[in-house]
């Protein structure tokens, strides 16, 4: 025998010992564990207290923080991030980041259907800029970032700043009582309880559980107007064919301000190897402020092909696009471009019109 066989025969009997003289205390602990302790639900929230109760006593735990800009932990909060880490740390929901996502996300409601733990907006920059949560008997708590107190507080809506600086109430949660959870998003949105199921944002791109009534790219100017440019390559799926066929640029004033429909109309230029051609588009379009985007127009024909035609047909151009959220990039809104299409050109009968376009569209808010 080995002196390793020899020493793990001496040790194995001392060390079983030790395990059944562990497991033997662990199981007199036990029924003293649970000897005065309060049964919790997931993520140990109390389950006698509504998503409304549970959103407040996290926001108040925050009381004394100091402000801080794109801050969402005790070290400093601005007033979006208070309520994304109260939903977080309460109710266990994740709602969006930013006061425009917020105001678009929730449903809105008149004062007087007000009720504990809605959302109160206020512009106090010629924009949507300030978002609190209503505590009842007129009062709200935020992360105010000026003033005689900055940080967490609580204020009033009857103080005269704060009167005059409040827009509207937005509602995450169900009316209080019986059945009580996440709104969903907006009047069109579906119901998602607190626990955590289908809850908003948390899938790709935050869009694959996200309710279709969600803007994704809330509207942040002031004239209601925004600028689309984008700049895309044409591709072609026939087969036999070299599949870079052209490219395309374009510019596009949408109505951003609809909390539904997207209107707008654009104008561009592209130049197709397929058909030989250099065409000026001209349509109009109508979006879903989740990037979805159908549009129809005709085409100025600069240049075609020698067995085509460059008159004017109607519609000229018809296809289907989407546009990702936008994600920021050198300091601008860029949003991922793709499209189906179908171009016509007078003459055209072997289906060389139909193309896919991908690119990039950069957003301005004006």
């Amino acid at each position: 025998m080995t002196q390793f066989e020899r020493r793990k025969l001496h040790l194995s009997p001392n060390f079983s010992h030790f395990l059944r003289r562990g497991a033997a205390i662990l199981l007199l602990l036990l029924p003293l564990s649970g000897m005065g302790a309060q049964v919790l639900g997931p993520k140990g929230r109390d389950p006698g207290k509504s998503d409304r109760d549970l959103f407040i006593d996290a926001a108040k735990a925050y009381l004394g923080s100091p402000y801080v800009l794109g801050g969402s932990t005790a070290r400093g909060l601005d007033c979006s991030g208070l309520v994304y880490r109260a939903a977080l740390d309460g109710p266990d929901i994740q709602l969006p980041r930013t006061v425009e996502t917020l105001a678009t996300f929730a449903e809105h409601v008149t004062d007087s259907e007000r009720d504990r733990g809605d959302l109160l907006f206020f512009n106090t920059t010629g924009k949507l800029s300030h978002v609190g949560i209503y505590l009842g008997n007129g009062q709200f708590v935020h992360s105010a970032s000026d003033g005689p107190k900055t940080g967490v507080i609580v204020s009033k809506i009857s103080e005269s700043y704060w009167k005059k600086a409040y827009r509207f109430t937005g509602r995450i949660f169900k009316p209080s009582g019986p059945g009580e959870g996440l709104t969903g998003g907006g009047s069109s949105g579906s119901s998602a309880s607190a626990s955590g199921e289908a809850r908003p944002g948390s899938g790709i791109a935050g869009l694959s559980d996200t309710p279709l009534g969600t803007n994704v790219f809330p509207y942040s100017g002031t004239t209601g107007l925004r600028l689309n440019a984008t700049g895309a390559v044409l591709w072609d799926l026939m087969p036999g064919e070299f599949p870079l066929r052209g490219a395309s640029a374009g510019a596009e004033l949408s109505w951003a301000k609809g909390e539904r429909v997207i209107p707008g109309a654009g104008v561009g230029f592209t130049w197709d190897q397929r058909t030989g051609s250099a065409s000026l588009p001209v349509y109009a379009s109508l979006g879903g402020v989740q990037g979805l985007r159908f549009f129809l127009g005709t085409q100025f024909h600069l240049l075609v092909g020698e067995d085509l035609s460059r008159d004017i047909l109607f519609p000229g151009i018809i296809g289907l696009s989407w546009t990702s959220p936008p994600a920021r990039i050198a300091g601008q809104n860029a949003r991922f471009y793709q499209s189906a299409e179908y171009s016509a050109v007078a003459g055209e009968t072997s289906g060389r019109g139909f193309r896919f376009t991908t690119g990039i569209t950069l957003s301005y808010d004006l």
